[in-house]
């Protein structure tokens, strides 16, 4: 009997093994060691499950670039047919995608209400963030990288959006989103550090967003989650979402927001949890999927109610300026030749565009070196931690030290230069 439980519990192990492997990688293959991880000669064994026919080999050896890099992966040169045709600098408008949850913000009379007002809006923005390129068979890919001083102008139903890439390196991106009528505005800026651990690439958000209540005199401070970008070793890559996020106000309330990565048995994918507090007590509980439905219940009642359905809310618009109107910089004039590549999958075309690009870039970098010139963004300013003299910079930096598990929030925060709590009355 001994031996019997002995045998089954080995039997038992070397399933659990397998399984987790198969499960938590997303792989089935012979490549793919049992304490989930690859070497880079394995990557030829590798079974892709969306493979183009013309770049199946080209994507095995993009995949050994990747497991043998041990930097920062922004800074790979990333080739044409994995790239999703959109400028990262565009990420910011996902913000507005649902205007009117931003906008219906300073119409809550309690600060425990407007807070809640606030996650609504917060989770309006994941879906489209995190899942919307991975719809209709479709699977997230990487995009391009923006140039330094690149620039992306558009209109979200009533919201007015502005994004410049205010540096390269590091990559970041600065985000000014506004209703002028209701009063809300949002500064924000975000960088991303990514590593290949395992068979994932997890990429840590550096940065952080200030909502602003001009109605209310209120500030609000948001950090981001940590993405798990998986299934990227089989070319059918998603974003899974983990960490715990922090909204925080000068009001007093605080909302909390854990994201569960799907579990390696059973459950669902893309579960949060969460509570909305205020003067030390806690009003409403969240739960639900950020990628579906998710819900809220008042403290102290088992019923839920409807926060935001993904499902049923389709994305705003993007209404640019046409082509023809667009500086050099702006994202669509910049990127269209690659984009428009990318469309009929002509990639020769699509990669010599882009070296294009990227060598012009090069060569600037090479003349301001050259000169001792100093570049400075046209639309955004860096405002430091240390200016306690700006009740705008003061207040942030309060509301930074009330995060919980924060992530790298910076040392200060980039804000648009003409943002709405700089113009008074």
């Amino acid at each position: 009997r001994s031996d019997l439980l002995q045998t089954f519990s080995a039997f038992l192990s070397l399933f659990c093994k397998l399984l987790f492997v198969t499960m938590a990688n997303d792989l089935s293959s012979p490549a793919i060691s049992e304490n989930g991880t690859i070497n880079a000669h394995d990557a030829d064994k590798i079974q892709l499950k969306y493979p183009e026919p013309s770049t199946g080999s080209q994507f095995k050896e993009f995949i050994k670039t990747v497991i043998r890099f041990s930097g920062d992966l922004s800074s790979l040169t990333c080739p044409a047919f994995f790239l999703n045709g959109l400028s990262l600098l565009e990420y910011g408008t996902y913000w507005g995608d649902h205007p009117q949850s931003f906008t219906a913000i300073p119409a809550a009379t309690e600060p425990q209400e407007r807070m809640l007002e606030v996650a609504r809006w917060f989770m309006s923005t994941l879906w489209g963030s995190y899942a919307s390129r991975c719809t209709n068979g479709l699977n997230e890919k990487k995009p391009y990288n923006p140039v330094l001083g690149e620039q992306f102008f558009c209109k979200l139903g009533d919201v007015d959006c502005i994004c410049e890439q205010v540096s390269h390196h590091p990559p970041i991106s600065a985000f000014y989103l506004e209703d002028e009528k209701t009063g809300v505005s949002l500064n924000g800026h975000c960088g991303q550090k990514s590593k290949f651990k395992g068979t994932t690439i997890r990429v840590d958000q550096v940065g952080r967003a200030t909502l602003y209540l001009k109605k209310w005199d209120e500030q609000y401070v948001l950090d981001f989650p940590v993405l798990n970008i998986k299934g990227f070793l089989t070319a059918a890559s998603y974003i899974d979402l983990s960490g715990t996020c922090t909204i925080a106000c000068t009001n007093g309330a605080t909302t909390v927001m854990d994201f569960l990565p799907k579990p390696w048995f059973g459950g669902e994918s893309n579960c949060i949890k969460g509570s909305v507090s205020y003067g030390g007590k806690e009003y409403y509980t969240l739960s639900g999927r950020w990628s579906h439905k998710s819900y809220y219940s008042i403290s102290g009642d088992s019923a839920k109610h409807l926060l935001f359905d993904a499902d049923a809310e389709p994305m705003a618009e993007r209404v640019t300026p046409p082509l023809e109107q667009q500086h050099q910089y702006e994202t669509h004039r910049l990127w269209g030749p690659v984009t428009e590549a990318l469309k009929v999958k002509n990639y020769t075309v699509a990669n010599a565009e882009k070296s294009k690009i990227e060598e012009l870039q090069r060569q600037l970098k090479k003349q301001r070196e050259a000169s001792s010139e100093v570049w400075n963004p046209t639309l955004f300013q860096f405002l430091e931690d240390t200016d306690k003299g700006d009740q705008y910079v003061a207040r942030n930096t309060q509301l930074k030290d009330r995060m919980i598990g924060h992530h790298d929030l910076d040392n200060g925060a980039w804000t648009y230069s003409k943002s709405l709590h700089q113009r008074g009355n």
